[in-house]
């Protein structure tokens, strides 16, 4: 058996909760070499599929799962001494084991000498950020981010799950946006990052500066007014110019939609009113929508939709069905 393969098995076995303290050891040293990251990543993207968490329709539940294991690692940073196996039985009753290893290998890769700070928005609210040198950020509904109380002398890291828009301030010292599908680094410039884990599309998008955006085999450095695109199902990756403002109609309380899939579109909506989307069994819906909505009720966004694409819909109280 190859060094890689029990390297794999082992990682495997931790993200499962089927392991040995002599794994686990294992599997804390290997999370700190740099060169085991496209594996780790790799691996949780199999295994977020097979668990059925990215393709799950319950927005709702998945963000409180995300929310519930975000407080036990913030008790974590309280309490560091607590072993994590201990941690790990405590919370499996709670939520997803598979979901909750994640969060803990992201908080021992991201940690530093500085104390983790967790800020984190619900469904409809914006927030915005201030880190410790003077960079800022607006976030979206339903966002998540992590970041040191003092950025250190070698870089400023944080990772972000959802979407935000950050003005960096202009240092010598790198600042890195981490996501689950890329990172962006950047040494002053402002930028929207749109990442939600479970959405199908994700994107960066200049407003000035320049940016340098890294996925899995790829690297793409973007200027001003430009924009690139990751299909996480099918992984084209489309670049653009955009001299457009769409992109940041959000902060400003719109909605736009440009070919995105309608499981995104539904994914948003809840995200931003709170309900709960699905879509009628045995029916394919694989419509790409367009359209911009200026701080629009959801009743008529959702009579747009209908509208453009002829997907109907059944509300009743806060869930909404979609079908044809």
């Amino acid at each position: 058996m190859s060094n890689k393969s029990e390297k794999e098995i082992i990682i495997r076995r931790f993200f499962t909760n089927l392991y040995t303290k002599e794994e686990a050891e294992r599997f804390f040293s290997d999370v700190k070499d740099p060169g085991n990251d496209i594996l780790i990543d790799t691996i949780i993207l199999e295994l977020e599929a097979e668990s059925q968490l990215r393709g799950n329709s319950d927005t709702v539940n998945y963000q409180l799962y995300k929310q519930e294991a975000r407080q036990l690692l913030e008790h974590i940073e309280k309490k560091r001494k607590i072993r994590f196996r201990r941690i790990t039985a405590y919370i499996a009753a709670m939520v997803s084991v598979f979901l909750l290893s994640v969060y803990i290998f992201r908080y021992i890769k991201t940690t530093e000498t500085s104390s983790l700070i967790y800020s984190e928005t619900t469904y409809g609210e914006k927030r915005r950020l201030v880190f410790s040198d003077n960079s800022r950020a607006m976030l979206n509904s339903c966002t998540d981010i992590s970041y040191p109380e003092n950025f250190g002398k070698n870089n400023r890291r944080i990772r972000l799950s959802g979407e935000a828009y950050f003005e960096v301030k202009k240092d010598k010292v790198p600042f890195i946006v981490e996501t689950a599908r890329f990172d962006v680094q950047v040494l002053g410039t402002a930028f929207n990052v749109k990442a939600y884990d479970e959405d199908e599309t994700v994107s960066v998008t200049v407003n000035d500066g320049r940016v340098q955006v890294s996925f899995s085999g790829a690297s793409f450095v973007l200027g001003q007014k430009e924009k690139v695109t990751l299909n996480t199902r099918t992984g084209e990756i489309i670049k653009e110019i955009r001299e457009d403002e769409y992109s940041f109609v959000w902060m400003k309380g719109g909605l736009y939609f440009d070919r995105t899939p309608i499981r995104d579109i539904a994914r948003e909506l809840e995200r931003i009113y709170g309900c709960h989307i699905v879509f009628k069994e045995g029916q394919v819906f694989n419509n790409l929508i367009s359209g911009e909505h200026d701080n629009q009720s959801l009743e008529s966004v959702l009579q747009s939709i209908k509208y453009t694409s002829g997907i109907k819909y059944m509300r009743t109280g806060n869930q909404i069905i979609f079908y044809k």
